[in-house]
């Protein structure tokens, strides 16, 4: 089959690979659609978090086309996505309950380690529908489907502010995590729930979307004040501005990856008594919940999707991803 593989920063060819083979407690996806996402340009552009030889792609959905002898619950024909992180289960966060923090998954997941989606076919190893399987509402497309992981970040960072319906937040960075972050508010009953980002592009989107838009933090006012403050740009300097908005007692929750070091005054944390949380990868409860948010409409895909780019177009796709000012999600197809 054909893949792209990763061959150093800037290099993405498209290779002859083995077929995938289903195991007995496995499946094969004929991949239809996935997404190029914020954190496979680090790799991309600078060669971070990943090494040669890697198929990236972990943002998927697309059709079962092989299961193995023991997958319980899922047939040929089935339209589905499914969770990147397979964690190791033996580990002391996997026998905390926190396997999405597990400390090995890095070199054992879809992408990592493990061959990922850009590719015609994928293979999902030791299958569990309902866990690192799930089945797309017939409503929701193989596109939609493929962004239900990075919405179901969103859910996941979102779960983590734990707000109350009626208190405000900030999402720093309208790409595709800040513009899922800011619907997941709305569909929480934030408000307001302010977006700030430079590209008139991705600000627009957002107030399609019914977020308020700004396009400095100077310029979000501060009365009222800040209940939680999203950082998703992944700017550095950005990181103290997230303290500064957020009221006395407020939350600031890092979403964004960083490729250097970001400053904050702990001083100030401990003037405002703030608390600053990160948020990591996702669960299966968090797949859950961003399928059925586009099952009922409450969250939306297709504003968010820029571009669409053939497999044979991936260095294109990835191209065109790291223009902030023209991209919010560019998707890579096979029909």
């Amino acid at each position: 089959m054909r893949a792209g593989v990763f061959r150093g920063a800037g290099r993405m060819p498209i290779e002859q690979v083995p077929d995938p083979v289903a195991g007995p407690a496995d499946v094969v996806l004929e991949v239809r659609a996935c997404g190029v996402c914020g954190s496979d340009l680090h790799a991309y552009t600078q060669g971070l978090f990943t090494k040669p030889g890697q198929i990236m792609g972990h943002e998927f959905a697309g059709e079962v086309v092989s299961v193995g002898a023991e997958v319980a619950g899922i047939a040929r024909g089935d339209r589905v996505t499914g969770l990147p992180i397979q964690p190791c289960g033996a580990c002391r966060r996997c026998r905390e309950s926190v396997g999405h923090l597990c400390e090995v998954w890095n070199t054992r997941s879809i992408a990592f380690g493990l061959p990922g989606a850009f590719a015609e076919q994928l293979r999902i190893p030791d299958a569990v529908l309902g866990y690192n399987v799930h089945k797309l509402p017939d409503a929701v497309t193989f596109e939609a489907g493929a962004l239900v992981e990075p919405l179901a970040v969103a859910v996941h960072a979102v779960r983590q502010a734990a707000l109350s319906p009626g208190q405000s937040a900030v999402v720093l960075g309208l790409g595709t995590i800040g513009l899922q972050v800011a619907q997941v508010l709305m569909a929480e009953g934030a408000s307001p729930v302010i977006g700030v980002d430079r590209s008139p592009l991705r600000r627009s989107i957002a107030e399609r979307l019914g977020v308020t838009v700004f396009a400095d933090v100077a310029d979000v006012p501060g009365d009222p004040e800040i209940d939680t403050v999203f950082e998703v740009t992944g700017a550095p300097a950005l990181v103290a501005h997230a303290a500064e908005i957020a009221r006395p007692r407020g939350t600031v929750l890092i979403v964004a990856l960083y490729e250097e070091p970001a400053q904050l005054d702990p001083t100030r944390l401990v003037h405002k008594e703030l608390t600053v949380r990160g948020s990591a990868m996702v669960t299966p409860e968090d797949f859950r919940d961003a399928i059925d948010l586009l099952a009922t409409g409450k969250a939306q895909t297709e504003p968010l999707i820029t571009h669409r780019k053939p497999l044979a177009e991936l260095g294109a796709a990835f191209d065109a991803q790291t223009d902030a000012d023209q991209a919010v999600k560019v998707m890579v197809v096979n029909d």
